[in-house]
């Protein structure tokens, strides 16, 4: 038996898909929450240009990653293009929990890999056409 034949494959298939999107959506748009906690512990070195500046990055990023992933995901596959989607996610949390806001080349780089991570949900949208009488609706969360 193939392993594309699993008779719950499109439920592990959508399963994977509401977390990735559960993990993944939203996550430049808080913004504004961080921003606020950045100037209350009375950070010097951001300015409010520079905050401006690597919000910017973060929102081109997910504009512009759902482009590249898209691409990607047409050449090398759903699986390996929404992995490196939800990798990116890890690593840009990570770098902003770890790195400080003193350092603003790292803080810029990891609110960008936030941005890519959206791109996970545009690389999922395949996964609908399993569900054909609901195919809308799949598409629409």
């Amino acid at each position: 038996m193939k392993n594309f034949d699993h008779p719950f494959r499109k439920w592990i298939l959508y399963a994977y898909s509401i977390i990735v999107v559960s993990l993944s959506g939203g996550l430049v748009y808080g913004w504004p929450c961080l921003r606020k906690k950045i100037i209350q512990q009375g950070n010097q070195e951001l300015s409010e240009s520079t905050l401006a500046g690597i919000f910017t990055i973060g929102s081109w990023t997910t504009q512009a990653g759902r482009f590249f992933f898209g691409l990607a995901r047409d050449r090398y596959g759903t699986k390996i293009v929404t992995s490196c989607a939800l990798f990116s996610v890890l690593a840009g949390s990570l770098g902003i929990a770890l790195f400080t806001t003193s350092n603003i080349i790292g803080f810029a780089v990891s609110f960008s890999l936030l941005g890519f991570g959206s791109a996970g949900q545009l690389t999922l949208q395949p996964i609908a056409s399993l569900f054909p009488n609901n195919y809308g609706t799949i598409i629409s969360r």
